[in-house]
């Protein structure tokens, strides 16, 4: 993979693939526009062209053709105009049509005279603000030069459509270091579970942050997204969605039509956000198409020239800077991938980890330079782990102070997205030697000057704990300050007082597209204001912070079962029980786990569906269960979790390379087939949703993951 990465990548800049013309029928064939679409579409489009960051508009959440205004980001004219509106649509919605208003005879032609008052009513509860997108494409054009060639040239290599390379505008604006709430990493906005399919994610290497090796990563799961779903519609929402709810969408709309399923879906996973990211991929890629008409010329970032080296051992980063004689920082720019645990020497560069430097920053070899490291510095295994199983009453604070270390650091190596996310059971990375491990969030280069105001705005993916870290103020004076709870609730655009301050300062609520981290530069990817849009039913919730010396507690059963299905979200498997009270036998399941399951023996599930003794369940039949002892949701929590811990387990010991087809030969077992590979049959189904194993037929084609095991 990085070979092809340093064949690829040259100094070149390239500015002609802004111009150059799509493939109408190609476009046409994979990426149809459906016409109950096309407003959204426009609607994307005026986001990416004529609204920044510093404005945006308020419209419908449901039709987008809806835009009431267009305002500058100020929080107070925001909800000021949005009451307003509101109450304007209630009044029409009582029916009145005469005698209006200016604004509400405004608002009246926007919708039409022939409107009906229920759908003038549900539009008073449904108006949306979109912050504007306009600079931050620009930026995201600008940084794709250093990308878009090499993206490129993947997805030449896979047969795949190129309009695909556009993705990374609606996912992150081409930052390599962008993160969501959501916990989604990198260019390609890799959730953990997902990305284990495919890359190498763990506290020593992630990566979901290495833009080049991720478009590996990024490019077979949208093809095994479009191989398990069909269309490139449904695999591009699946990117967002997952291929299981996308699954459930196609089974419960009864239609593969992405028109269709936007506007019938009622998933409750299936919000504005998954509606809406098939109608932003359209629009993205026909801003990208014509960006010197939005936008005029934009010099694009140059494309990196880099050396790269596999190690043959494992190496502490100090050893590497020091014999190479460049700096640090340069190493962790070119190697987004190393984790803080590497650069405090927690952990060493592991064996296998192809480095990657650019020729601008080290004019000698690498290979060369990498053979003078002395024997003595070169290790034949890694520095082991050292863990830790959180207690009941535990804090990140007390584990720190048990084990001599701090908060900071524990947060870095285990990855945590917040600093109080520990649970009862969870397993913790203690770090083997002394020194601060800087985290993604918390800023490594000393305090922040405190704003004159002595307030801050608070971002997604904010603590109180964070923040006061920021600031060198205290936890606790923060909650007084602002009269939080005893957990320390916030949300983001809230403004929060560090300090006494002489007088009182409204800020607007938004996020810092540019919120920079220790090793790696960050952004927060998120393209609405979730705290002016916080009574929205179908925004994400606020992030909640708590205080760092919150005690672990039981995990939330809600919690678990979005985990779960964020866990699940690549598995197009049908999980769910049916309202007759039957399931769709899963590969791996028996009957045991059934009963297990409900509580019940084998054998009352055996009578139940008239079975004889010893008759197998078959992958595929659907089976009526008895919910007399256990209800439907605790047994589908149990069997996701049955179904998350296995395919956990697998991805742990192996890594989906490629993809390969074979065809049917007489004397084919599937089973065997199937092992050959060490491909699991749950898996395998995956990739061949619409095949009925236990009915393969000579000829018939079928499609194997391509599995290699990783090194550990």
């Amino acid at each position: 993979m990085e070979a092809a990465v340093k064949q690829v990548l040259s100094p070149v800049i390239l500015v002609l693939f802004l111009l150059s013309p799509l493939s109408v029928a190609a476009a046409n064939a994979d990426f149809p526009v459906p016409d109950n679409i096309r407003p959204a579409i426009s609607f994307w489009t005026k986001v990416y062209t004529e609204v920044d960051t510093n404005s945006g508009f308020l419209h419908d959440a449901h039709d987008l053709s809806i835009i009431y205004r267009k305002l500058n980001r100020e929080r107070n004219t925001i909800n000021t105009t949005r009451e307003k509106i509101g109450e304007d649509l209630k009044v029409l919605a009582s029916g009145k049509r005469s005698g209006l208003t200016p604004s509400q005879q405004e608002v009246l032609d926007l919708w039409g005279a022939n409107t009906s008052n229920a759908r003038l009513e549900q539009a008073s509860a449904n108006i949306r603000w979109q912050l504007g997108q306009s600079d931050r494409f620009i930026a995201g054009i600008k940084r794709s030069g250093a990308y878009r060639n090499h993206i490129e040239s993947v997805i030449t290599e896979k047969g795949l459509p190129v309009e695909l390379a556009v993705l990374p505008h609606v996912e992150s604006s081409y930052h390599p270091g962008a993160y969501s709430s959501a916990a989604a990493t990198g260019m390609w906005q890799f959730v953990r579970a997902t990305a284990q399919r495919f890359m190498q994610v763990d506290f020593v290497v992630d990566q979901r942050l290495d833009p080049y090796t991720a478009t590996y990563g990024a490019m077979e799961l949208l093809e095994y997204n479009f191989n398990a779903l069909g269309t490139w519609p449904l695999a591009l929402t699946a990117y967002n969605h997952g291929a299981n709810g996308i699954a459930r969408a196609v089974r419960d709309v009864g239609t593969t039509d992405i028109g269709k399923i936007i506007a019938e879906y009622r998933g409750p996973r299936f919000g504005f956000a998954s509606r809406n990211f098939y109608p932003q991929f359209l629009a993205a890629m026909e801003v990208d198409r014509r960006a010197n008409d939005f936008y005029g010329s934009i010099q694009l970032d140059r494309a990196p020239d880099f050396q790269v080296y596999e190690l043959d051992a494992f190496l502490n980063a100090t050893d590497l800077v020091e014999t190479l004689g460049v700096s640090s920082n340069a190493l962790k720019r070119d190697n987004p991938a190393l984790q803080p645990s590497v650069w405090s020497g927690t952990k060493r560069i592991p064996k296998g980890y192809n480095l990657k430097i650019d020729r601008l920053a080290f004019n000698g070899s690498l290979v060369a330079g990498i053979n003078d490291i002395p024997a003595s510095r070169l290790y034949g295994e890694q520095v082991p782990d050292v863990s830790y199983s959180v207690r009941r009453g535990d804090s990140l604070s007390v584990i720190a102070e048990r084990y001599y270390t701090s908060v900071s650091e524990l947060v870095a190596i285990n990855q945590l997205r917040n600093r109080n996310s520990i649970r009862i059971g969870q397993t913790l990375l203690l770090p083997q030697q002394d020194g601060s491990v800087p985290t993604l969030v918390v800023n490594a280069d000393g305090p922040l000057t405190m704003p004159a105001t002595g307030r801050y705005e608070v971002r997604r993916g904010d603590t109180v704990s964070l923040i006061a870290d920021r600031y060198r103020v205290s936890t606790n004076s923060v909650i007084a300050l602002n009269n939080l709870n005893s957990r320390g609730t916030i949300f983001p655009g809230q403004i929060l007082q560090l300090q006494e301050a002489p007088e009182d300062t409204l800020q607007v609520a938004e996020n810092d597209p540019e919120d920079v981290g220790s090793n790696v530069a960050s952004i927060q990817v998120n393209t609405e204001d979730d705290a002016i849009n916080a009574g929205d039913p179908e925004q994400t919730p606020p992030i909640l912070g708590v205080n760092s010396s919150a005690v672990a507690i039981e995990p939330d059963a809600e919690v678990v079962e979005q985990q779960l299905l964020a866990d699940l979200q690549s598995d197009p498997s049908d999980y769910a029980v049916q309202p007759d009270n039957t399931i769709e036998i899963q590969a791996a399941e028996t009957l045991g786990h059934y009963a297990e399951w409900l509580g019940i023996r084998a054998w009352d599930i055996r009578r139940l569906n008239n079975m004889v003794f010893r008759q197998p369940v078959l992958i595929g039949e659907r089976l009526a269960l008895d919910f007399s002892k256990v209800d439907k949701q605790n047994f589908e929590q149990e069997r996701r979790e049955f179904h998350r811990d296995l395919q956990s387990d697998y991805f742990q010991k192996w890594r989906i390379r490629e993809t390969e087809e074979h065809g049917i030969s007489r004397g084919d077992f599937l089973v065997n087939l199937a092992r050959e590979r060490s491909v699991p049959m749950w898996l395998f189904r995956q990739y061949n949703p619409d095949i009925d194993a236990g009915r393969i037929q000579i000829g018939q084609v079928v499609v194997f993951p391509v599995v290699e095991r990783v090194e550990i």
